[in-house]
């Protein structure tokens, strides 16, 4: 059964994009009066830990990108909210749901696509622009923009929860996972099962200082094995214009990770890789609009 819909092209729609037998909810922000506007990029934003419910660009970053003539959508995927907790949240699984989404912009009429996304997000980003990187294929693909991302999630998580001594530690996660994924012959193996883990990027048991995953989803998006949240080893195969944003004063990325991810993409072959460093946190907070000034001149520049 092929899903049909209409939607109303102003600012701010809220919408679900049909998605197999689900859904895909996002916030569209189309400010387009005629066609020539399609002509213009449109910004396809991804979502950080836990979804669009704590990326405070959402509430920033949409309006301004409208009122400079670009329209944008905010997406959620599986990994946001609940898919984490309850073992539907699988890393690579979401690509399928930006395509989804991709169809629907060029459903109705745009002829580009920048992919754009903060830490997670990010990462998404640069993992689907490498998976998806044949112009033939996806010539509407033009660019990317990684804000706070880093080199490699699974690495990012096990040095903060060895900074903040995590419970359960990372190496007592990985060895209860590899029981689902690899058990040894005579091993019985792992069933999937909800984790806790306190102190993982805080010093105390409080909730916010505390992750939810199950061990699927923690395998698939901060074990070691994981490949697709490791940016650095994605980033080398985009073809397409790249934005890399930073804070100086991020508090879980290190500032060499910053200048080795744009260095992995320069050696690559790719001639048009910026990086800039704000002086930020890693949710950017009071510079939104510097990083909105940041994006948008880049916008203009390439396109």
């Amino acid at each position: 059964m092929v899903l049909s819909m209409k939607v109303e092209l102003y600012s701010g729609t809220v919408i679900s994009v049909p998605f197999n037998h689900h859904k895909v909810d996002a916030r569209f922000y189309h400010i387009a009066t005629h066609k020539n506007h399609l002509n213009k990029p449109v910004i396809l934003r991804l979502h950080g830990i836990l979804g669009n419910l704590l990326d405070e660009t959402e509430h920033f970053l949409p309006g301004i990108l409208a009122k400079k003539g670009y329209s944008s959508i905010t997406i959620n995927t599986l990994l946001a909210n609940l898919g984490l907790f309850f073992g539907f949240g699988i890393f690579d699984d979401a690509m399928k749901q930006i395509d989804a989404v991709c169809d629907f912009l060029r459903s109705i009429g745009f002829k580009k696509i920048v992919l754009a996304g903060h830490g997670l997000g990010g990462a998404m980003a640069i993992r689907y622009a490498a998976l998806r990187n044949d112009p033939l294929k996806y010539p509407d693909i033009v660019g990317v923009i990684a804000i706070a991302t880093p080199h490699s999630i699974p690495d990012m998580t096990r040095r903060i929860w060895e900074k903040f001594g995590s419970k359960p530690k990372y190496d007592e996660v990985y060895q209860k996972a590899k029981l689902l994924f690899q058990p040894k012959s005579g091993q019985e193996a792992a069933k999937d099962e909800i984790i806790v883990i306190k102190r993982a990027h805080g010093r105390t048991n409080a909730p916010h200082h505390t992750e939810i995953y199950t061990l699927k989803t923690w395998w698939a998006l901060a074990g070691p094995e994981a490949e697709g949240p490791k940016a650095y080893k994605n980033i080398s195969r985009i073809k397409v214009p790249i934005l890399l944003v930073y804070g100086s004063k991020d508090e879980y990325i290190e500032s060499h990770e910053f200048t080795q991810l744009a260095e992995t993409a320069k050696k690559s072959g790719n001639k048009h890789v910026a990086h800039v460093c704000l002086d930020a946190k890693h949710t950017f907070d009071g510079k939104h609009d510097k990083l909105a000034e940041v994006i948008v001149e880049w916008l203009n520049a390439k396109f």
